[in-house]
């Protein structure tokens, strides 16, 4: 075919020569069948034949005539001549002799005489010499006239014969021509023909090779390999794939996947499956395949793509890759990124820290020095004034002013301690060195032991405990830091307290929390100190004539944060009521 200059030409050329040989058939059968009607209509109008016998007819009646003239026939002949004659004139009036006589120029002179024997009367039995004379004379121009049509005629049909000749002749000749090139195009296409042929041995040869090569790449290939038709029945199997599956091709061909392996139901692969069925190629990457209980799974690649035939997609092939060792190698890189994520967070957090410390030491002593100038002034100056007023009475003070001066002295002293030690513990919370550690603890056990303190101290003040024998008070926290939460506010309680009155602590949970409300009936705080109770150096309105330093609640709220947990001042119902709230221990039940 390449002697035809490329792919089209071979294409366009047989069908070039069989639309040739279409058409020239054709004409040949048109023009074989007018050759055929040309003689078929010659035979049908033999108009000379037709002429002639009307001549006989006239002239054998006009014989009669004058032999009835003579006495020799009778009127019977007479009669029996008349009618053949008028049936000539019926033919030469019907149909395709009537239009020949028309083109001859005749048909006038015929009509005449046709309407004149037509008025002829019908012959009487007693038929006389007279009358056949008469008869003969009125007949007389019939011959002559069948004659001169006869001549005419013959004239005509020679020139028709002449003519269809010729016409005929020169269809033969286009017949032939085209019978010469339906050979010629039936030679081509015969051509055409041997070299489609030898075309398509060479193509079937290179099909089976490739056959025989892919079969061979599919049955050696590591991959497994697997193909459906359009009905989703498995048509190809490979040995990769019966190794993977463990299912050999003479269990899985003709089946349905689901059928053959639960791995080809579940649903990321089957949808892949039905959109390849679809025409649209899917790929899934680390699909986990189990092949045996208790056994870790493989991690395969799939990829499904449509199989198609002229556009028609006519199944799918399935390509399956064990990706079990890139898997563990991806698993591998995001453990060790995770890893080192950790890694730079945790360093991150230690230079955080440092700088924190190293931030927290300037605001510890700036504040530090704050709170002293604020807050130390006056103990000191107590201490002072007691001191100077020793040494002003020396040798005349007795022994009874020596002890109540000392005593003063120390106890402004002792508030000065306790001053530093909660004026150290809000710095370091400012400054973020103070941690907790979270541990479950008691949270019933940790308020007896703060009780049991406060009474002491305050002897004067009713302190009350209440927990319900159910209650959970299991917390997670820093038993340190609750501690020192529940001694700032039950003492905070006790020093705002009316004199003879109570101050209770409630201990109760609730689903996530386990929750100590310290109850008061001492003065009321301010709508407009609510706010800001919980700043560090704050005191209200409440606090005018009570000594503190302002950072009790700071640093309990502070430190029960840092242990996840909070205090909050609830609404006012006519006491006071603070509210420490501790996640409850998980491993604890209800």
């Amino acid at each position: 075919m390449r002697l035809f200059g490329g792919a089209g030409l071979r294409l366009i050329l047989p069908l070039v020569a069989i639309l040739v040989f279409v058409i020239l058939l054709t004409f040949s059968l048109l023009r074989m069948v007018e050759v055929e009607t040309d003689m078929r209509v010659d035979a049908e109008q033999n108009m000379l034949w037709v002429m002639h016998q009307s001549e006989s007819a006239a002239r054998r009646l006009v014989e009669a005539t004058m032999q009835a003239e003579l006495g020799e026939v009778d009127a019977g002949q007479i009669a029996l001549r008349l009618d053949l004659l008028r049936s000539r004139f019926a033919l030469l009036q019907d149909g395709p002799q009537h239009r020949f006589v028309e083109q001859i120029g005749l048909q006038q002179q015929l009509s005449q005489m046709h309407t004149t024997l037509q008025q002829l009367d019908p012959l009487p039995k007693d038929f006389t010499p007279a009358q056949a004379r008469q008869l003969r004379l009125e007949l007389a121009t019939f011959p002559a006239f069948f004659a001169q049509a006869a001549n005419k005629t013959m004239i005509r049909e020679w020139d028709n014969l002449g003519n269809r000749l010729e016409t005929s002749r020169n269809q033969l000749r286009q017949i032939i021509a085209s019978l010469i090139g339906i050979m010629v195009t039936g030679a081509i296409l015969t051509f055409t023909l041997v070299l489609a042929l030898r075309l398509s041995r060479q193509r079937n040869r290179m099909l089976r090779r490739e056959r025989d090569f892919s079969g061979l790449l599919i049955s050696s290939s590591g991959e497994g390999i697997l193909a459906v038709d359009d009905a989703g029945d498995c048509t190809l199997w490979n040995p990769a794939m019966a190794s993977m599956m463990g299912q050999s091709p003479e269990q899985a061909v003709g089946r349905k996947l689901r059928e053959v392996a639960g791995f080809f139901d579940i649903v990321p692969v089957r949808n892949a499956v039905a959109e390849a069925l679809r025409g649209t190629t899917a790929t899934l990457l680390f699909q986990p395949l189990f092949r045996k209980a208790h056994k870790p799974p493989l991690y395969v690649d799939i990829k499904v793509s449509p199989m198609r035939d002229d556009g028609r997609v006519i199944g799918a092939i399935v390509f399956m890759h064990d990706a079990s060792d890139r898997y563990a190698a991806k698993e591998k890189e995001a453990e060790n990124r995770a890893r080192l994520e950790h890694l730079v967070v945790e360093r991150t957090r230690e230079l955080d820290d440092a700088l924190t410390r190293e931030r927290s030491a300037a605001n510890l002593y700036r504040n530090f020095a704050g709170m002293i100038s604020h807050q130390f002034r006056t103990p000191l100056a107590v201490a002072d004034s007691a001191l100077q007023r020793l040494i002003r009475r020396g040798p005349r003070a007795n022994p009874d002013e020596i002890t109540e001066r000392a005593i003063g002295a120390r106890n402004a002293i002792a508030g000065l301690t306790r001053m530093v030690e909660s004026t150290l513990d809000a710095a370091r919370l400012q400054a973020g060195q103070v941690g907790a550690r979270r541990v479950p603890c008691n949270l019933v056990e940790v308020l007896d032991m703060v009780g049991t303190r406060q009474r002491a101290a305050s002897p004067d003040i009713n302190i009350e405990l209440h927990h319900a024998d159910t209650v959970d008070a299991v917390a997670l926290c820093d038993p340190a830091h609750a501690e020192q939460v529940l001694e700032n506010l039950l003492s905070n309680a006790v020093k705002y307290a009316h004199p003879n009155t109570s101050v209770s602590a409630r201990v109760h949970d609730d689903d996530r929390n386990v929750l100590c409300d310290i109850i008061s009936a001492g003065p009321a705080i301010d709508k407009a100190d609510r706010d800001h109770v919980f700043e560090p150096n704050f005191r209200g309105l409440n606090s005018v004539g009570t000594q503190g330093t302002g950072v009790g609640l700071f640093i309990a709220r502070s430190l029960a944060r840092m242990q996840g947990g909070e205090v909050s001042l609830l609404p006012d119902d006519g006491t006071t009521t603070f509210r420490l709230t501790l996640p409850r221990f998980r491993g604890a039940t209800k």
